[in-house]
């Protein structure tokens, strides 16, 4: 997956800018949010970031057995 810049005319925050380098590593559940980023209110921050993303690009949330959550940043269909 490339590298995208994120529109920082949205003004995310620094906690939202932890999830998002994290989410470029690939996907992420809502226990590792907790413990690998020290972050227990995340909900308002993917949202922060899903408005900055280009276009192109989405966050997809995906529940899980045992009430977790995963988020992976994903290209749209169709888009170049």
């Amino acid at each position: 997956m490339e590298q995208t810049t994120l529109d920082f005319n949205n003004h995310i925050t620094p906690k939202a800018q932890l999830i998002y380098d994290r989410l470029m590593l690939g996907p992420i559940t809502s226990g590792q949010i907790r413990d690998e980023l020290g972050l227990l209110e995340y909900r308002r921050r993917i949202t922060e970031i899903r408005r900055a993303l280009p276009e192109s690009q989405e966050i997809i949330k995906t529940f899980l057995p045992n009430r977790v959550t995963r988020w992976e940043i994903v290209t749209r269909e169709g888009a170049a």
